[in-house]
C-alpha cells in the first residue's frame, strides 16, 4: 500500500505528512491525527533512529484514518472513550490491515 499525499473523507482534505520527524517531546511517535489541522502526520522512524516496518506504518496510517473517520462522520464518539476508544480504533486497525493484507485487496475501480 502506497501512502497517498492527500485523503478526502467527508467534505473535508486531509493532507498526509510522511514521513514526518515527531518531536522528541511529543508523547506520540509513530502517528496523529490533527483535526484542526486537517492533518495526518505519520512518522517512520522512532525516537532512535530505527526505521518502523512497513506493516506497522500501514497500521499506523488506517488507525489515523479511522480517527478522522470518527471525527467527521461519528462526532468523535469513539475519542470520547478515551483510553477504551483509543483500543478501539487499535483493533479496527489491525483488522483492516490483515483483510486488506491477506486478500490482496485493491479497492480501487478498475
Amino acid at each position: 500500500m502506497k501512502i497517498p499525499k492527500t485523503l478526502k473523507v467527508g467534505g473535508r482534505t486531509y493532507t498526509i505528512v510522511y514521513p514526518y520527524k515527531f518531536d522528541t517531546s511529543e508523547r506520540v511517535q509513530l502517528g496523529f491525527h490533527e483535526p484542526f489541522l486537517q492533518e495526518i502526520k505519520l512518522a517512520d522512524i522512532n525516537s532512535n533512529g530505527r526505521k518502523f516496518n512497513d506493516q506497522s506504518v500501514m497500521h499506523t496510517f488506517i488507525h489515523e484514518v479511522i480517527h478522522a473517520i470518527d471525527t467527521v462522520y461519528n462526532n468523535n464518539r469513539i475519542q470520547e472513550l478515551g483510553d477504551k476508544g483509543e483500543e478501539i480504533i487499535d483493533q479496527l486497525a489491525e483488522g483492516l490491515l490483515q483483510v486488506v493484507r491477506d486478500n490482496d485487496l485493491d479497492l480501487r475501480n478498475g
